[in-house]
């Protein structure tokens, strides 16, 4: 990745959720980006109305499902984005901010099949995609903040609607992690960590998903009180926390 591309792509990021009206621990959802681009996101079973193979469509959704997830149709100076339904919302939000971000970027369109069949791929421009994807969707200070009370990432990944691997690697890659221990071991704290069994123990995916509609100062809310729980080693009160919508309390 080129020289100085991390810090910038922060920056740029941090100006399109501003653009958006975005606080740094709200939820990024890339529809409201497409839409504020002027650029259209569809499904790729929609095409079949506008002349798409439905054996082509069935392949990709059903008997090879892992083999695209988004991708950008070019037509003159206008884009489309389609999407592949078979995949989870979390995967989606994800693949679909990885197109936006090559719009961002300004990236160069160019043919996604070569001579001979053979898949077209620039890593660095797909890298840089897949980097300022990451940070429109869990910004460092929000990492940061979830770093500093030791949130399980899966937690954090459900609050900010993508997967659990993207909230880990945003934690480690950004420093956010590395941030929050020295800040603590200078102040001659421990970041409360919860263990093995406790991971194992926290509630399911659909049990969580509540999180991604909460403003950010509820959110911040359900953190400090995440943290307590944490402090005080009881991972029942965290799943309670973590599985009852503020407003009921």
């Amino acid at each position: 990745m080129r020289r100085g591309f991390q810090a910038a792509a922060e920056r740029l990021a941090g100006e399109v959720r501003t653009e958006l009206r975005l606080d740094y621990d709200d939820r990024f959802d890339p529809l409201v980006l497409a839409d504020a681009y002027g650029v259209p996101v569809a499904s790729i079973t929609e095409l079949v109305a506008h002349g798409a193979d439905p054996a082509s469509i069935h392949q990709l959704t059903i008997v090879d499902r892992g083999c695209f997830s988004a991708g950008t149709v070019f037509v003159g100076t206008s884009r489309l984005i389609v999407y592949n339904p078979s995949h989870s919302d979390r995967r989606l939000a994800n693949s679909i901010s990885h197109e936006l971000s090559h719009l961002v970027l300004e990236h160069v369109p160019g043919p996604a099949i070569g001579p001979g069949g053979c898949r077209v791929w620039d890593k660095e421009v797909e890298d840089e995609a897949d980097t300022l994807a990451g940070m429109l969707l869990v910004t460092r200070d929000a990492a940061l903040a979830c770093a500093r009370v030791g949130l399980p990432h899966p937690i954090g990944a459900a609050r900010f609607g993508v997967s659990t691997e993207l909230m880990r690697w945003r934690t480690d890659h950004s420093g956010a992690a590395r941030q929050a221990q020295a800040a603590a071991r200078n102040r001659g704290k421990v970041i409360p960590s919860l263990s093995a069994a406790g991971q194992r123990q926290l509630p399911r995916v659909a049990e969580l998903e509540w999180l991604a509609d909460l403003s950010a100062a509820q959110w911040r809310t359900v953190l400090a009180e995440c943290r307590g729980a944490l402090v005080a080693g009881t991972v029942h009160q965290l799943n309670v926390v973590v599985t009852t919508p503020v407003a009921v309390r």
